[in-house]
């Protein structure tokens, strides 16, 4: 019981999540996946968005982070990747 609200859980704040980097980045593409099991505390993050055009890789991560600083505040651990559209 305990592990299927914890998988529940990370569906839901994974969702919350890509929601939010579409609204806050305009992203076109949007990927969160939990890479610690289903209990929450590690991400892999892949964003594509035009609000990256001419910022370096450091400035793109730093948007993300501060997209997601609540709800990335409880995370022992995340990987960014970003890419603008083609």
């Amino acid at each position: 019981m305990l592990r299927k609200l914890f998988f529940r859980f990370s569906q839901d704040i994974e969702k919350v999540m890509a929601d939010k980097l579409t609204q806050v980045l305009k992203a076109t593409k949007v990927e969160v996946i939990d890479t610690s099991g289903g209990c929450g505390s590690m991400y892999r993050l892949e964003i594509e968005s035009p609000e990256f055009q001419g910022k370096s890789k450091v400035k793109q991560h730093q948007m993300v982070v501060e997209a997601l600083k609540n709800e990335l505040a409880g995370a022992h651990g995340y990987s960014i990747k970003t890419n603008i559209p083609k």
